[in-house]
């Protein structure tokens, strides 16, 4: 119990010294990643100092092409702002809200289908704000409506064809493409059903913001 409390302490250092106002998201990541960088070496002692450097490598690499991927988003969402493609989406998003069932159904096939092709990261950015926007005209709370395009989009990321994080996870497992994609099944199912009830009960999301207010 003594040992295994040092492992339960890093989901705690991370939401408390964000709750609490001690650090921000990004300070907290990195507070996190310390905190268990000690763990590994000093209390497990299963993580060796020569290991840390190929971790180190790992990760300046990953955050190199998240960045790179956030650069080029840039001139993409100036691009499709130019092209009228953004404003063209809005228009035909606010077309169905005559109908709640037909614009949660197209919302959520949208970002489903968008999240397969594009990585989250990118279309939090040039999607993100006017999916939010048009949630809220649609009379969403603008909390609920960021909750939803994040998961949306998350989810995307794991579905196949071309899902980002579905080709990673069947890298680093080591296994077929077509045996992800079978295993996924019952989880998206479940993803899917967790996004809907998201939408459609405000509460879910809405209840930690009203309560710290």
């Amino acid at each position: 119990m003594y040992r295994s409390s040092f492992a339960l302490l890093i989901p705690v250092v991370l939401v408390g010294s964000v709750m609490g106002g001690i650090a921000s998201v990004v300070e907290a990541g990195a507070i996190t990643a310390m905190v268990a960088l000690f763990t590994g070496v000093f209390v497990y002692r299963t993580i060796k100092w020569k290991e840390c450097s190929g971790a180190f490598r790992r990760a300046f690499r990953n955050s190199a092409m998240v960045f790179i991927i956030i650069a080029a988003s840039g001139p993409f969402s100036w691009l499709l702002t130019s092209l009228g493609a953004i404003s063209d989406l809005e228009n035909w998003l606010l077309s169905l809200t005559g109908s709640p069932i037909i614009f949660i159904l197209a919302l959520i096939l949208f970002i489903f289908l968008l999240g397969t092709v594009m990585d989250s990261a990118v279309n939090i950015i040039i999607v993100g704000p006017v999916l939010v926007d048009v949630m809220a005209k649609a009379g969403f709370p603008e909390v609920q409506a960021a909750v939803v395009v994040i998961v949306g989009f998350l989810i995307g990321s794991v579905t196949p064809p071309v899902g980002v994080a579905f080709f990673t996870a069947a890298t680093i497992a080591q296994v077929r493409l077509e045996e992800v994609a079978v295993a996924l099944i019952p989880y998206l199912v479940g993803l899917f059903l967790l996004l809907f009830l998201i939408i459609v009960i405000p509460e879910l999301t809405m209840f930690l913001p009203q309560i710290m207010r």
